[in-house]
């Protein structure tokens, strides 16, 4: 018994590990982009000129804008992921403590489902807005290599992800109206 609680524990205090460095990642890659969106707004003459290397069509400041956009659907979708991690891993917590079948994880799976689908909404427009600039850019150069490939679309796994953590939170909500109805007999 105690092989197997010493096994839990220790997946459970990687789990948490790894959702703490991945939380500092994510606050990482927010702030990279806080600092680049308006970076790359100032310098803009540069950037379309780097691309003006690039693409046959001169990119216009619009193009830029249209970057700065995708830039800022990132930053959403690192933050709904940086919800998602905090969620996950207080209901890890809580199964470290013995205690996993609250109404609060239930909310928590919730939050974390509508997140999931907030990301694949923001990642579908996301992929539009690049189809746009890549319209946009037209053709490259003869004697420049470059090749994009944009997978803009909704997922079908995240989809499943969403009726997962919708339907593990009514599991969650279950087992919280179980427990109480044990403790209520005793």
């Amino acid at each position: 018994m105690t092989e197997t609680k010493e096994a839990n524990d220790m997946v459970l205090k990687s789990a948490r590990g790894i959702l703490i460095f991945t939380k500092w990642l994510l606050v990482l890659g927010v702030g990279g982009l806080v600092v680049g969106i308006p970076s790359i707004l100032i310098f803009a003459d540069k950037v379309t000129k780097g691309m003006a290397d690039v693409f046959v069509a001169p990119a216009g400041t619009e193009v830029v804008w249209m970057i700065a956009g995708i830039m800022m659907f990132a930053v959403v979708m690192l933050l709904l992921t940086l919800f998602s991690i905090n969620r996950l891993r207080r209901i890890v917590d809580s199964v470290a403590e013995g205690n996993p079948f609250t109404r609060i994880n239930g909310t928590r799976l919730r939050g974390m489902g509508v997140a999931v689908f907030a990301i694949q909404v923001v990642t579908f427009f996301g992929g539009v807005l690049a189809t746009t600039i890549l319209t946009t850019l037209g053709e490259v150069k003869p004697d420049r290599d470059f090749h994009m490939s944009i997978d803009g679309g909704i997922s079908v796994t995240g989809i499943l992800l969403v009726l997962l953590l919708i339907i593990l939170a009514r599991v969650f909500d279950r087992g919280a109206d179980m427990q109480d109805e044990l403790e209520g007999t005793i």
